[in-house]
């Protein structure tokens, strides 16, 4: 057990690297003509798995914080694991279906149990692709272009990894069902827009290459993470100061601090954010997810109604997310339930001396410690923060 005493949590912290659009910049590296270097990235297990998915294209230089990544000409036999990385997963599989040769990519723990099928089955219209557990097995070959269709319901990664696919010559997705998680297509768009790609996100996403290195990028901070020192501050009376700049991707979860009475103070490279959560909000959190566990939390310390919705896709995560949310906040003693796409929270807390469950999920860890800071409490396995953010439970815990 990992246990936090309850206090004021105050300071000024550095936001960690945004592990999505340093994924995203490395992969785009890797496929890219020329030299790029990527200048603040975290290690974490995603990152990491991200970095394994692309040695056999390209040269990679590590220096401490920062990697370099060149194109050079695929290892004709590669063979990777990318461990619980459903991103590294998702757009691995698509970008070797278009790479000549044979390719294994295997994965593992929560990630044997989350949805990839549906791409796969795309996938094997345009390349030969075997599935078995644990690994997907695939003999690419040059693609000349694509139209495909693919649901946009389940995972928004898979229109990601088609999007890299296209990006190596051009191709055409076509999203079916509900855009879930739009933003994180935004994103990629986003990145392979900076490499020279011409984009068009529509009724169809149309991408086409080459790609060409930009030459230096700074990773932005993830304030999806970031999110819950703020949460912290706010439930126990503190005040923080976030610096590194915000992608666009989440600096969402701000606005809806201050829509919950916090007072938030921007500056040229960061946030200080401070005060009280005060009121409940409405909020449609299905173009980006990822807030949905900060803001539930924040709402566990308002007496008050907050209502989070489009949340149904969360079931597909490292864990269930919805079950997941709802056990920490039961804990607690708030109000909790979920109905039709929507979690609904009123607090204030009840309890004290919480003990949580991890869920195996790293943003539930998360939550279990920024609420331990406020009511004090125990978590059973931090382990799992260690694949978006291994510093971050040095933050919540008093020495």
């Amino acid at each position: 057990m990992y246990c936090v005493k309850p206090g004021v949590f105050s300071g000024r912290f550095k936001a960690p690297p945004s592990k999505p659009m340093s994924q995203r910049y490395l992969l785009a590296a890797a496929l890219a003509e020329g030299a790029t270097t990527i200048r603040g990235v975290e290690w974490s297990d995603d990152f990491t798995a991200m970095y394994r998915a692309v040695q056999p294209l390209a040269r990679l230089v590590v220096r401490g914080d920062e990697v370099a990544a060149e194109r050079r000409e695929p290892d004709y036999a590669r063979a990777f694991n990318v461990m619980e990385s459903g991103f590294t997963l998702r757009t691995a599989v698509a970008v070797y279906a278009g790479v000549p040769g044979h390719t294994a990519v295997y994965y593992t723990g929560t990630l044997r149990g989350r949805p990839v099928e549906d791409l796969l089955e795309v996938l094997k219209k345009l390349a030969r692709v075997e599935h078995g557990p644990g690994v997907v097995l695939i003999e690419g070959r040059r693609i000349d272009g694509f139209e495909v269709e693919v649901r946009a319901d389940v995972s928004s990664q898979y229109i990601s990894g088609l999007m890299y696919l296209a990006s190596m010559s051009r191709g055409a997705v076509r999203p079916l069902g509900a855009r879930k998680s739009w933003h994180f297509v935004e994103a990629t768009a986003e990145v392979l827009g900076r490499f020279g790609a011409r984009i068009r996100l529509g009724e169809v996403v149309e991408v086409e290459g080459p790609l060409k290195s930009p030459g230096v990028l700074q990773v932005p901070g993830d304030y999806s993470l970031a999110a819950f020192l703020a949460v912290a501050a706010l439930a126990t009376g503190g005040s923080v100061e976030i610096w590194g700049p915000a992608s666009a991707v989440d600096r969402e979860v701000l606005e809806i601090f201050e829509k919950m009475g916090a007072r938030v103070q921007y500056f040229e490279n960061g946030a200080r954010i401070g005060g009280a959560l005060s009121r409940g909000v409405d909020v449609d959190l299905g173009n980006n997810p990822d807030l949905a566990m900060p803001v539930a939390l924040a709402a566990a310390f308002v007496e008050d109604v907050t209502t989070i919705r489009g949340v149904e896709h969360l079931a597909y995560k490292e864990s269930n997310r919805i079950a997941a949310v709802l056990d920490v906040l039961k804990r607690l003693g708030a109000y909790a339930e979920y109905s039709n796409g929507a979690i609904v929270v009123r607090g204030p807390p009840a309890n004290r001396d919480v003990k949580f469950v991890s869920h195996n999920d790293h943003r539930i860890v998360l939550m279990a410690l920024a609420a331990s800071r406020a009511v004090g409490g125990c978590v059973d396995d931090i382990s799992p923060v260690a694949k978006s953010w291994p510093a971050a439970p040095l933050y919540f815990k008093q020495f």
